[in-house]
């Protein structure tokens, strides 16, 4: 199938926040990249990461096997900047034994395509290529835009410039116009239902909205997707992905040693091959502290979603919580609310604190503590 995302595209920081899991309790989430996956291991959690592309899963397999024995700097050259070229002498020498000692065929996979973190990971696979060259070219329609990027000095500043300067070339109705009429955002939405939605519902116009929010919340040069979009330089670390913190991956790196050497007492990390509603509805009831559904469902049809509602409920213990992402509002009724969840008020604000802006819906849902239907 090949991999479609080399890094999360979801705010994996308001993951961990929201989702609250403390150390030994259970938590799902889809694997992607694995970036919140990692994270909520590294701090202590009992993780489940499914996905059913099976290429997204050796990901996750090659960056939890290089947290072991690579230094920060050196994860965060292959996996936030996404580019080292001596990462595949370092792969041979260092990162493959320790891959093939959990499973040979990742090891072979990784064999034949090391060289992509050589030359660019996130612009040889899936939606990293489609936003580095809506980069390039918001750059070139925006002449000064990395330069103000770089050197604003407060978030007052930057969501000035750029309502003055930016928004309106970059998120104005020409923008509109090839969202609705072009495949411009088909290279963006891997599945064709979301593709379908975003098209319909307007999707590019709520955009700007939301970006307006970020630029006026956060610095762009401490933003992981915004600047390297819009400044063509990658998160510094402390700034990217929260497993390369320095903490995470010395926890990390303590939690693959155990698991090689059979100790089952520590958290784990679990990858697992599989369609998301079937393997929560194989779970024993009742055995997740928490979930993230990231937002699988802009890719199903009403009746699917409701099914993947009822099997969340049925996995929570009481009082679990659930992230739920849409890239567009839904139309029909909440499923979730209909399967017996309730949605925290705090989703209310969640929208304006996803730093990606890439969301119309972030939903937390709970299970009550009284709910007991199964």
């Amino acid at each position: 199938m090949g991999i479609v995302f080399t890094r999360a595209w979801e705010d994996d920081r308001l993951d961990a926040e929201l989702l609250a899991v403390a150390p030994g309790e259970r938590v799902l989430v889809i694997a992607a990249a694995g970036d919140a996956a990692l994270a909520l291991a590294a701090a202590g959690a009992d993780v489940a990461a499914v996905d059913m592309n099976a290429d997204q899963l050796r990901l996750v397999a090659l960056k939890l096997a290089a947290a072991q024995v690579l230094e920060p700097a050196v994860l965060h050259r292959w996996f936030e900047v996404g580019r080292d070229p001596g990462a595949p002498a370092v792969y041979r020498a260092v990162v493959r034994p320790v891959l093939a000692a959990g499973a040979a065929d990742d090891a072979a996979y990784w064999d034949t395509r090391i060289g992509m973190i050589a030359t660019g990971l996130h612009e040889h696979a899936g939606v990293g290529r489609p936003f580095a060259r809506l980069g390039r070219l918001a750059r070139l329609v925006r002449p000064g835009l990395a330069q103000a990027i770089e050197t604003a000095p407060d978030v007052a500043s930057q969501s000035a410039w750029w309502r003055a300067h930016a928004r309106a070339r970059l998120l104005g109705p020409v923008t509109h116009m090839i969202a609705a009429r072009t495949r411009v955002l088909a290279a963006l939405a891997p599945d064709p239902r979301e593709l379908e939605r975003m098209r319909r519902g307007g999707w590019s116009h709520g955009l700007a909205d939301r970006v307006d929010a970020v630029v006026g919340s956060v610095l762009v040069r401490r933003h992981p997707w915004w600047r390297p979009a819009f400044s063509g330089l990658a998160a510094d670390p402390g700034d990217g992905a929260a497993w390369l913190d320095a903490g995470s991956v010395t926890a990390l790196a303590a939690l693959a040693a155990g698991a090689s050497s059979g100790h089952e007492a520590g958290p784990r990390l679990d990858l697992v091959h599989g369609d998301l509603t079937s393997v929560l509805s194989g779970l024993p009831a009742r055995s997740l502290a928490a979930a993230s559904v990231s937002n699988v469902p802009d890719w199903l049809d009403a009746a699917s979603t409701a099914a993947l509602a009822v099997a969340v409920r049925r996995a929570l213990a009481p009082g679990g919580r659930v992230l739920v992402r849409r890239v567009v509002a839904p139309e029909d009724p909440e499923p979730f609310a209909a399967a017996g969840l309730v949605r925290d008020p705090i989703s209310d604000g969640l929208v304006a604190r996803e730093r990606t802006a890439l969301y119309e819906r972030v939903d937390l849902y709970r299970r009550p503590v009284d709910c007991y239907r199964q």
